[in-house]
């Protein structure tokens, strides 16, 4: 059994483009930042999980250390602007990484009245699908450090790292959450929105918990080093990696998605306005496959982790 010869093109085409794009990011990193090590570049998004379709944009973060704080704006104006001339496609100005950051302002206040959506925002999505532009090193470390934080020093073999699934749970219904409140409060397309949510956000969350599972009969410092491995991979080639074969029947779906997005006339297709209580026929038809695809992810969890490991349990109790 294997992915048919249609989703490993779309994948494949898909991957390309990305790694493309990642190279020509970094070496624009090189010429604005040169070998300063004083700041980590990353970026997320459908770069960072090889999964560019032709309306894809960049979305980039900056970190950096405390003895770089003056230049840190500098710094990520002139990557944006340079971004823009080598026809990148950025983002309109906002967001949480709208800023330029310290690293310890992702790693501060997990949990508690500080921790805020914009804090669990950036730290899941560097955990779950960031990649480096600049500095890969200290990216990784940053990463780490990270983990470090959700690991406790006092973790038996037989648990999983509950604190982190914990954290990328509450992250995914936060992002449920939020997409009510943009499309009822802000008006934002809520076609795309809600396919986006159902196919990329959702294996995003998916893969997640898969890694999380597999610390599942490890020591702490295996348990960190696994999830260091597998949350280095975009989220389809960690579950490739992580399931093998079962991993198939959801990917064909997923492969239909990218496909519809990298469809320009479907895509304009989804994003249009519509009158309160209408919908587009490509509305309708991928809606059908994200059912498809939820089901299919409910399966591989249950195949995958049968009775014995305890992550199945611990996202319902």
């Amino acid at each position: 059994m294997s992915l048919s010869l249609k989703a490993q093109g779309i994948f494949e085409e898909a991957g390309k483009r990305s790694e493309e794009g990642l190279k020509r990011m970094r070496d624009v990193a090189a010429e604005v930042i040169g070998d300063d090590d004083r700041f980590i570049v990353g970026v997320n998004g459908s770069y960072a999980r090889r999964e560019v379709t032709g309306g894809s944009d960049v979305d980039l973060f900056v970190l950096y250390r405390h003895d770089a704080m003056n230049e840190a704006q500098e710094v990520q104006a002139n990557l944006r602007k340079k971004l823009e001339a080598d026809s990148f496609k950025m983002p309109a100005p906002g967001g949480v990484f709208s800023s330029p950051l310290t690293v310890s302002m992702l790693t501060q206040s997990i949990g508690g009245m500080d921790d805020t959506n914009e804090y669990i925002t950036r730290r899941m999505l560097l955990l779950l699908e960031g990649e480096w532009i600049h500095n890969p090193t200290q990216f990784e470390r940053a990463r780490t450090r990270l983990l470090d934080q959700y690991v406790a020093d006092t973790i038996r073999r037989e648990q999983i790292c509950l604190f982190l699934l914990n954290d990328i749970i509450r992250y995914w219904r936060t992002i449920c959450v939020d997409f009510e409140y943009k499309v009822q409060s802000d008006g934002k397309p809520r076609e795309i929105r809600l396919i986006k949510l159902r196919f990329s956000r959702m294996l995003l969350f998916f893969a997640g918990v898969m890694a999380v599972g597999a610390t599942y009969g490890l020591e702490r410092a295996e348990k960190i080093a696994c999830l260091s491995e597998h949350l280095a991979l975009p989220a389809h080639q960690r579950l490739l990696k992580l399931a093998g074969e079962k991993a198939y029947p959801a990917l064909e779906l997923y492969a239909e998605f990218l496909e519809a997005l990298d469809d320009s006339g479907r895509r304009d297709a989804l994003s249009a306005a519509l009158p309160t209580g209408e919908e587009s026929s490509e509305f309708t038809t991928l809606r059908a496959q994200a059912q498809k695809f939820r089901l299919s992810l409910l399966d591989l969890l249950h195949g995958h982790f049968g009775t014995e490991n305890p992550t199945v349990a611990a996202l319902m109790l």
